[in-house]
C-alpha cells in the first residue's frame, strides 16, 4: 500500500488554471458554505458514512 503524503494547508497546491469556470464556482460554494457554517464536522460524517453506503447501496447479484 501506497504511504499518504501529508497536506500541507499552510502551502495549497494551486489551482489548475484550465478548470472550468462551472468547477471553480461549486468550490467556491463550497467554500462560502463552510464560511457560513453550513457544513457537517468529519466526526459527524464518519458516523453517518455507513448509514448512508447501506442506504443507498444495491445487493450484489449471485
Amino acid at each position: 500500500m501506497a504511504n499518504a503524503s501529508r497536506i500541507d494547508f499552510d502551502d495549497p497546491t494551486p489551482i489548475d488554471e484550465e478548470e472550468d469556470e462551472e468547477t471553480l464556482a461549486a468550490i467556491d460554494e463550497g467554500i462560502r458554505d463552510a464560511e457560513a457554517g453550513r457544513a457537517v464536522p468529519i466526526e459527524e460524517v464518519r458516523r453517518l458514512l455507513p448509514k448512508w453506503i447501506t442506504a443507498f447501496s444495491s445487493p450484489k447479484e449471485r
